[in-house]
């Protein structure tokens, strides 16, 4: 995942989302109202136990678990037993084999510098140092990024500080830090610029923001120690890369060789490698060129500068083992039957595969799903209640490598899950005890909000400041970006994360929640380090595991809000306010500043003359929303809740492109597909502002024109889904 991701999505979507302001008092539907249902869900809460969650942790954290691995095997096979023995339903393994990369775990990667002679005057060790009687595992030790390609580069090193295509010098060796954009977009940029190799390293400016000194650090604080690295993947996909938009079955035609998605860019072709800031820093000491400007001047105690290259002719050697190989992965799966509709059904998801020992990502989750179930388990045994629809828990595997896991089980079971699931509550890490990150469509925002008004809040510093619930600190923390609304600001889905499949892919509503806390924005620093064992998360995160215990509860509410409720909990309001007062103003904001360009006008108007179109239906159908008569959407008929709810869910359907957007088959949502610049964004119709950018960056007359057919097509395409959903909501084929 992740929560940094998320974060860092922040400023994007407030820049895309938050420009003009509004007057317009928006009008949220709440949840359909069942105290039945709210009884169950309380008894639920209360049964969830925070020491089973720290003693999950514990068992599933005892080892790195690298996904493909026997370390792996062992924590699913510990799950699976675990379901069954909660007494949940048809718990199996849902297996793959999937084309994932490792490093050679006996000769670490790493860099040297060379003098002007070839010889080494500093070698990189590969590796990080343990700092707690945890952390025993030496293959955790290791810095490494899945699917980088394997080699050894020469040469001159330039600074891009985040790493936008336009920074990349051509031949060299480039050195980025993290920051809002996604890894695997570094990667891609440096390749597409003609870079030999890429670093990418964490700046203390982020991750050390007490210092770098043993006592400023982990293990005193949660922040990262000098020869600490973020691993991750640099694939920007989903699921196996040899297999798009199919599963990958045992023995089924694997489309993509290797080789194809070399020739293909669609994994790097180059040596990519994280490094620890201690490394980053000796870099900077030598390096040529001017200094930068002071917004990439990083938290180091020296003067970055541009490069290219280092003082007294040295250079920079990278070296990366990295193979990739077929491996068998396993999702975990249980089932809780429906009573009444058991063909219809809400996905309890999490992933269990990690970089490291996972405490915080993901099993701080993992422990927490698993704790969920078996509450739900022990209520149903003692009461017999059993809810409406049926609860498919999910522990995905090989997230990590590119929501592998999740993206084939999505493949394999589209057209099931598409005519049956009626929403997907996933979670990933517990990363803080202060506040909430919310992110959802908006058609279900009001399911995350209610769920957070009931769960009271676990830390007494903020019940000090009489923020008593989870909604009261989200609120606070982060307030709307708007003037009309007073809720708080939840952002619009993304890449990252396992729910990513199911909302781009299938259009099937997801909630996504993770937690945070401030002084670690925008992420906990030890974020896919080797030091998230159960030290860090008892010692410094979460010690009592109340948060853990209050997003457990939150996930019963939001879980039991789609089983339980009779009418499926979709705002149409909400959908259609959002995107008539914010998404299509921050596109009409962006095609006129960008037409005050003679040069650009000829490019845009034949999109701009599609946006009018497509604005103008939205309005329509916005009005036709709000006066749907309510009075027939709360009758007790169960015919006449049928054909509520199936049209709801039909209309979620509208937004997804059989072919995909912009040519990739695996993202398909016309509103909240991942932007293809930056994997971690989550503007809305990311394809319309990813092809704007294109454009006003462009100076090819023939791409230009290109670019401008697309554009105007994808507005197009956007256009008809709203026709669609519009003719959703009649009985016949209206005009």
């Amino acid at each position: 995942m992740k929560i940094h991701w998320l974060v860092l999505a922040l400023v994007a979507n407030a820049i895309m989302a938050g420009g003009a302001k509004f007057r317009h008092e928006k009008f949220h539907s709440p949840p359909v109202k069942s105290p039945e249902k709210d009884a169950h869900a309380e008894k639920i809460r209360k049964l969830i136990k925070p020491s089973n969650i720290r003693d999950n942790l514990r068992e599933l954290t005892k080892t790195g678990h690298v996904a493909g691995t026997e370390k792996n095997l062992r924590v699913a096979k510990w799950i699976r037993q675990k379901t069954i023995e909660y007494g949940l339903e048809n718990v199996h393994f849902n297996e793959y084999d999937v084309l994932l990369s490792y490093p050679d775990w006996k000769r670490p990667n790493h860099i040297e510098i060379l003098d002007s002679n070839g010889t080494v005057i500093h070698k990189s060790t590969g590796r990080s140092k343990p700092l707690t009687k945890e952390e025993t595992d030496e293959e955790t030790e290791l810095q490494w990024l899945a699917y980088s390609a394997e080699g050894a580069v020469q040469g001159d090193v330039v600074y891009i500080n985040k790493a936008t295509p336009e920074d990349i010098a051509h031949g060299k060796i480039v050195i980025a830090r993290y920051s809002h954009s996604f890894r695997g977009n570094i990667a891609k940029a440096a390749v597409q610029a003609g870079a030999i190799g890429c670093l990418i390293y964490s700046d203390p400016q982020q991750v050390a923001i007490l210092g770098t000194g043993p006592e400023a650090t982990y293990g005193k604080t949660d922040k990262m120690p000098p020869d600490a690295v973020q691993r991750g993947t640099i694939y920007i996909g989903v699921g196996d890369p040899r297999t798009p938009a199919f599963p990958s079955i045992k023995g089924l035609y694997k489309e993509k060789t290797e080789e194809d998605l070399l020739n293909e860019k669609a994994i790097p072709t180059i040596p990519v490698l994280p490094i620890p800031y201690s490394e980053a820093k000796i870099i900077f000491e030598r390096m040529n060129g001017k200094p930068v400007i002071p917004g990439f001047q990083g938290g180091l105690n020296v003067t970055y500068k541009y490069g290219p290259g280092f003082t007294n002719n040295q250079k920079l050697k990278l070296s990366v083992c990295s193979k990739k190989e077929e491996r068998k992965i396993q999702n975990v799966l249980g089932f809780i039957r429906g009573k009444e509709e058991p063909d219809r059904y809400v996905l309890a998801t999490n992933h269990y595969d990690a970089w490291t020992y996972g405490a915080v990502d993901p099993n701080s989750g993992t422990a927490t799903l698993m704790e969920v179930s078996r509450a739900m388990m022990e209520y149903m045994n003692k009461t017999g209640y059993r809810p409406a629809k049926s609860i498919l828990f999910g522990h995905w595997d090989a997230e990590e490598f590119g929501l592998v896991g999740s993206g084939e089980f999505a493949e394999e079971y589209r057209e099931q899950l598409m005519s049956r699931a009626i929403g997907v509550v996933n979670m990933d890490l517990i990363g803080g005890n202060q506040t909430l990150l919310g992110i959802t469509n908006p058609t279900v925002a009001n399911v995350l909000r209610s769920a957070a008004r009931k769960v009271e809040h676990p830390n007494p510093s903020e019940v000090q400041e009489g923020r008593k619930t989870m909604y009261d600190s989200w609120k606070f923390y982060s307030p709307s970006k708007n003037n009309r609304s007073n809720e708080p600001w939840q952002m619009i889905p993304a890449g990252g994360s396992d729910h990513l499949p199911f909302y781009n892919y299938l259009g099937i509503p997801i909630i996504f929640f993770v937690t945070r806390s401030l002084d670690t924005f925008p992420s906990y620093p030890l974020y896919h380090t080797m030091h998230e064992t159960p030290h860090l998360m008892e010692n410094i995160l979460d010690a009592d595991f109340k948060m853990h215990k209050a997003i457990g509860e939150m996930f019963v509410e939001s879980i039991l809000a789609f089983t339980d409720s009779k009418l499926l909990p979709y705002d149409l309001k909400e959908l259609l306010d959002d995107v008539t007062l914010e998404f299509l103003p921050a596109i009409r904001a962006r095609f006129e500043t960008a037409m005050k360009d003679k040069k650009l006008m000829k490019y845009l108007e034949p999109g701009y003359e599609q946006f009018g179109l497509l604005e103008k239906t939205c309005q329509l159908l916005n009005e036709q929303v709000h006066m749907r008569n309510e009075s027939l959407l709360s009758q007790s008929s169960a015919a006449r809740l049928k054909v509520e709810n199936d049209r709801l869910m039909e209309l979620e359907k509208c937004f997804i492109k059989p072919d995909g957007i912009l040519g990739n088959r695996q993202s398909r949502h016309l509103l909240f597909s991942p932007s293809q610049e930056n994997w971690y964004s989550g503007n809305a119709m990311s394809q319309v502002h990813d092809l704007l950018t294109r454009i006003e960056k462009s100076k090819n007359d023939k791409k230009m024109d290109k670019l401008s057919k697309a554009l105007a097509g994808e507005i197009g395409h956007i256009h008809v889904a709203f026709i669609c959903a519009k003719h959703s909501l009649s009985p016949f084929f209206a005009s």
